[in-house]
């Protein structure tokens, strides 16, 4: 017991010593992600703004001069325009797919750091899925703009940061399971795109489920009352029902909490099947 007690200070002394250092080497990884993204590119990382930009004035167009989308119902919400409520539903998939599909792959392509055994692993899913979301970030401030300058409020905007950061962690901890599962059934990778198609058209992203005959069917997806935290910041939309807020947190602290401790679980075996 004196052992213990003698040794308590030590590993709190090793376990904040040891903060920094992942901070430090996190931060490093998303920086070479961004490299490697933009690497032999012309323009460089210029293209983290020209590529949301370029989304977004691709929907604007398409829905306000092409043709005209499906009117909003009233629901208390501030807006009539298809082309922004489709907007800010896309900019966040966009964030939450790509991250899952390039963590899922992280640790197959990083096979050397892995077999290092004193490397975190995790470290590998975490950072396409940061790097993700600043590219996620950069265009929903594209889009706040736009907002601005067309006389829109942005009085909820202070849920944002709330919603940017479930979302990361529930499709953090997701690609941390299919990141692990993906090294001894190399097949995740072919399945996951399939799986985010379907999940794509069961989100509301194209269309709103609110007092449709289909409403509860969406309730299952953790996306739906995402999104709908999203679309009350960006949109000054009525937040979704507490409760499937509630229900929202803890899928979201499950999800991560889960793939984080399969992936720590089986990390000495992943080596072996790289």
């Amino acid at each position: 017991m004196t052992n213990l007690r003698a040794a308590g200070p030590h590993v709190k002394l090793a376990l904040f010593g040891a903060l920094p250092r992942n901070l430090h080497l996190l931060s490093e990884l998303v920086r070479r992600d961004f490299s490697l993204r933009f690497a032999g590119s012309t323009l460089g990382i210029a293209w983290a703004v020209l590529q949301p930009l370029s989304l977004i004035v691709l929907y604007w167009f398409v829905f306000t001069q092409i043709f005209e989308g499906p009117r909003m119902g009233d629901g208390g919400a501030h807006y009539d325009n298809y082309a922004l409520f489709l907007i800010s539903g896309l900019l966040a998939w966009i964030g939450f797919q790509e991250g899952i599909a390039r963590g899922t792959s992280s640790i197959a392509e990083n096979a050397t750091l892995v077999r290092r055994l004193t490397f975190k692993t995790e470290l590998l899913v975490m950072a396409p899925n940061i790097s993700a979301l600043i590219f996620e970030v950069i265009g929903i401030v594209l889009f706040l703009i736009y907002l601005l300058l067309t006389g829109h409020s942005l009085w909820n905007l202070w849920l944002l940061p709330f919603a940017l950061i479930i979302q990361l962690g529930l499709q953090t901890g997701i690609a941390f399971a299919l990141a692990t599962v993906q090294v001894f059934f190399r097949d995740v990778g072919q399945v996951l795109g399939f799986l985010l198609s379907i999940l794509f058209f069961l989100s509301p992203i194209l269309y709103r489920v609110e007092g449709s005959r289909w409403e509860k069917f969406f309730g299952w997806n953790p996306l739906t009352p995402l999104l709908g935290l999203f679309r009350s910041a960006i949109l000054s939309e009525p937040l979704p029902q507490p409760a499937s807020i509630v229900i929202l947190l803890v899928i979201a602290a499950a999800a991560f909490a889960g793939g984080l401790t399969l992936l720590r679980r089986l990390q000495a075996s992943l080596a072996d099947f790289l």
